[in-house]
């Protein structure tokens, strides 16, 4: 008995035309008219003054926004934050991680003085290997980060800042073999 009330129930709120009538069209043009680019610049404006806002504007960009390349430079900035503001080195990995994992086409705009797709995994990877090496100490995933680095990007500016770091975890493994 209480099966066919609770169905009867369902099928009227369904052929009902005002069920809870909430406007939904109105509700749904507010998440519809946020404009993520410019919750994306106050996010760069907040950074000196409130971290936290900051963060959370970001976030929010990453959980809602649909414009990809808006997402991966949100990634990034919080990438950013987590190593030079709270030195939270795995927090900061798992970000630029994000960006290296995705495997979406994005449309490369240069609004809001955004970095395009390319430069974004370039220094992604770059700064993975970077903290590795310079913050956690482990040389061996440090070595193993900016080897995939000069195999993807042979033509790259940071080519140099490399292979300079390679030699420094080299010797760094070397005197480490010859010491024990």
């Amino acid at each position: 008995m209480k099966n066919k009330f609770l169905l009867l129930f369902l099928i009227s709120l369904l052929h009902s035309s005002n069920a809870f009538d909430y406007k939904k069209s109105n509700f749904w043009k507010k998440f519809d008219s946020i404009n993520y680019d410019s919750l994306y610049v106050e996010s760069q404006v907040t950074l000196d003054s409130d971290i936290s806002k900051s963060i959370m504007l970001l976030q929010n960009i990453i959980d809602n926004s649909t414009d990809k390349n808006l997402v991966l430079n949100s990634y990034y900035d919080l990438a950013q934050i987590y190593i030079s503001r709270s030195t939270n080195f795995s927090k900061s990995i798992y970000y630029f991680e994000q960006i290296l994992n995705q495997r979406f086409i994005v449309n490369n705009r240069t609004k809001n003085n955004l970095k395009n797709i390319e430069e974004l995994k370039e220094k992604s990877m770059f700064m993975i290997a970077y903290i590795y090496h310079n913050h956690i100490g482990n040389l061996s995933l440090a070595e193993e980060h900016y080897s995939k680095f000069l195999k993807s990007y042979t033509d790259s500016d940071l080519e140099s800042s490399v292979r300079y770091e390679l030699n420094i975890i080299k010797k760094s493994i070397n005197d480490f073999n010859q010491n024990n």
